[in-house]
C-alpha cells in the first residue's frame, strides 16, 4: 500500500516537474525569510488578519489592519483554511500564510499549464516560457508572502480559465471557475473585480451583436456577475458594502503618495553631561555634570522603508538565518553603507529630511492620469507597465533594486506582442476569450494610471498583468489550432 502510494506521488512529481521545482524552491524560499517583514511591509497587517478573524463574536477589527477591510468574513474563514489547519499542525503563523501564498500560486500556473498541454499544434506554446515568467523576482515574492497577490493571481487564472471551459462546452468545471475566480476577486480586491465586470459586460454586448450563442453569454453573465454579486451581499457586513460602494475614483487618486518613517540615530557630535546634549552646528553640546551625552536627532525619511527595515532586522535579529547569510556575502556592510550615508544626508539638512526630493523619473510619488483628460492616462499607464527605470536618478535601494527587472518585463511584453504577429491571421478579434481578455487588461492599466499614486505600490501591483498576458500568449495558439480544425472539417 505504501510503496504504491509512493509510487502514484513518484509519477505525479515526474509528470509535473515544473510545478514540483516551483513548489519546492517557493519553500526553501519562504523558510529562508523567517520572520522577516522587511521586504513587504504590509505582510505583518495579514498576519494580525490571520491571526484573529477566527475569534467570536464575527468583527471586522481583525481586519482592519490590512487589505481585507472590506471582506466578508466567512470568505476569509474559508480562504485561510489551509493555513489555518496548518497552524494548528504546529507550522508558525507567518508560515503557514506563506504556505497557502505558494499553494494558490501554484494553482494559478497548474491552470494556465493545463491550457498550454490542450494546445495540439505545430508551434505549441513552451511550458519553459510560462514557468520563467512566474519567476520574475517581483512575482516570486509577491507570490510567497502572506499577501494578496497570490489571491487575485489565482482568481485571475479560475476566471480567465473558467471562461475558456465554457466556450469549450465544458460548463460545469467553466461554472465553478468562473464563480470562484468572480467571488473571490470582489471579495479580495474589488476594484479589480469592477474591471473585470466592465470587461464582461462590454464583451457580452459585443457578442450578442455578433450572434455568439444566447446560452453561453447567459451563463457567462450568471457565474460571473450574477451569482458572485448575490453571494456577497449574503455573506458580508453592510460596513464593508459601504466602503465598497462609497469608494471613489478621484479621491482615491488625490491621496498622497508619500512614504514617511521617522527615526531617532546618533549625531555624530557628543555633549557632556548626564543626559542627552543639546548642540549647535556640528553637534556638540553642553551640559551640567559629568558623563558623556548621546545626541539623537529625528531624520524623515520619504520612502526607504525597505533600507529601514533591513537596516534594523540586521541588528535585533544577527542569529537568523536570513542575516547569517547577509554577513557571509557582505550585504549586512552594504546595507550599512548606504544606510550611514542616507543618515548623513539627512543630518545635513536644515529640515532632517531626506528622499524628498521626488523630481526624477524615478520618484516614489506618482502623478496619477484624471478622468477629465484622457491623454493624461498615457504617462501614468507608461509609468505602470515599464518602470521603475533603471540607473536613472536615486530611488532607493528597494526600487533600485526594482527597476533592475523592469527589463523582464520588456521581454515579456515583447513575446506576447510577437505571438499576436505570429497568429495574426487567425482574426483574434473574434475571438470572444482574447477580446474579453484585451478590454480586462485596458480596463485594468486604466484604472491603474488614475489611482496609483506611489512607484512601489504600483510596481507591486503590475504583478496583477501576469495572468491576463500569459493567457493569451497560450490561447492565440490555442485559437490557432481550432482555427485550423474549423478548415479541415469544412474542406
Amino acid at each position: 500500500m505504501e510503496f504504491k502510494l509512493f509510487t502514484k506521488i513518484t509519477r505525479l512529481v515526474v509528470e509535473n516537474r515544473f510545478l514540483s521545482f516551483f513548489i519546492l524552491l517557493h519553500s526553501i524560499f519562504v523558510i529562508f525569510l523567517g520572520r522577516l517583514f522587511a521586504l513587504a511591509p504590509d505582510e505583518g497587517g495579514y498576519l494580525y488578519a490571520f491571526n484573529n478573524v477566527y475569534k467570536l463574536p464575527i468583527s471586522t477589527e481583525a481586519q482592519s489592519g490590512s487589505g481585507w477591510i472590506a471582506a466578508p468574513t466567512v470568505f476569509l474563514w474559508i480562504a485561510y483554511l489551509p493555513a489555518k489547519i496548518l497552524n494548528m499542525l504546529g507550522v508558525p503563523d507567518y508560515l503557514s500564510i506563506r504556505f497557502l501564498s505558494v499553494l494558490l500560486a501554484s494553482i494559478s500556473l497548474y491552470l494556465l499549464l493545463d491550457v498550454q498541454r490542450r494546445v495540439q499544434a505545430d508551434r505549441k506554446p513552451s511550458q519553459k516560457i510560462i514557468f520563467v515568467v512566474f519567476f520574475i523576482p517581483s512575482v516570486f515574492l509577491w507570490t510567497s508572502v502572506g499577501l494578496r497577490e497570490s489571491f487575485i493571481i489565482a482568481e485571475l487564472a479560475a476566471f480567465l480559465v473558467g471562461f475558456n471551459f465554457l466556450m469549450q462546452g465544458m460548463n460545469k468545471r467553466a461554472m465553478i471557475l468562473l464563480f470562484l475566480g468572480s467571488y473571490g476577486l470582489v471579495s479580495t480586491k474589488n476594484y479589480l473585480w469592477a474591471c473585470l465586470m466592465i470587461a464582461l459586460i462590454v464583451s457580452s454586448i459585443i457578442y450578442l451583436i455578433r450572434g455568439l450563442e444566447l446560452q453561453k453569454i447567459i451563463k457567462f453573465i450568471a457565474a460571473g456577475f450574477l451569482v458572485p454579486l448575490i453571494v456577497l451581499a449574503g455573506t458580508t457586513s453592510a460596513y464593508a458594502l459601504d466602503y465598497i460602494f462609497q469608494a471613489s475614483i478621484s479621491e482615491t487618486g488625490a491621496r498622497s503618495g508619500d512614504s514617511i518613517s521617522q527615526v531617532y540615530v546618533d549625531s555624530p557630535g557628543t555633549g557632556t553631561g548626564t543626559g542627552t546634549g543639546t548642540g549647535t552646528g556640528t553637534g556638540t553640546g553642553t551640559g551640567t555634570g559629568t558623563g558623556t551625552g548621546t545626541v539623537k536627532e529625528l531624520i524623515t525619511f520619504h520612502g526607504d522603508y525597505t533600507l529601514i527595515a533591513l537596516h534594523f532586522y540586521l541588528i535585533d535579529n544577527p542569529n537568523s538565518f536570513f542575516s547569517k547569510i547577509f554577513v557571509a556575502f557582505q550585504l549586512d556592510k552594504t546595507i550599512q553603507r548606504i544606510w550611514d550615508e542616507k543618515v548623513a544626508l539627512g543630518l545635513v539638512h536644515k529640515d532632517k529630511q531626506v528622499g524628498s526630493d521626488t523630481s526624477s523619473l524615478n520618484g516614489h510619488i506618482l502623478e496619477p492620469g484624471k478622468i477629465s483628460n484622457p491623454i493624461s492616462l498615457l504617462w501614468p499607464a507608461f509609468v505602470f507597465l515599464c518602470g521603475p527605470f533603471p540607473f536613472i536618478g536615486d530611488p532607493g535601494i528597494a526600487v533600485g533594486i526594482a527597476s533592475l527587472e523592469s527589463p523582464l518585463w520588456w521581454a515579456f511584453y515583447a513575446l506576447v506582442f510577437f505571438q499576436f504577429l505570429r497568429y495574426r491571421r487567425i482574426k483574434f478579434l473574434r475571438d470572444p476569450q482574447i477580446l474579453f481578455t484585451l478590454i480586462f487588461l485596458a480596463s485594468e492599466i486604466a484604472f491603474s494610471a488614475l489611482v496609483e499614486v506611489n512607484l512601489g505600490t504600483s510596481f507591486r501591483h503590475r504583478s496583477i498583468l501576469l495572468v491576463p498576458l500569459v493567457f493569451l500568449y497560450v490561447r492565440l495558439a490555442q485559437r490557432s489550432k481550432e482555427q485550423k480544425d474549423l478548415d479541415i472539417a469544412t474542406i
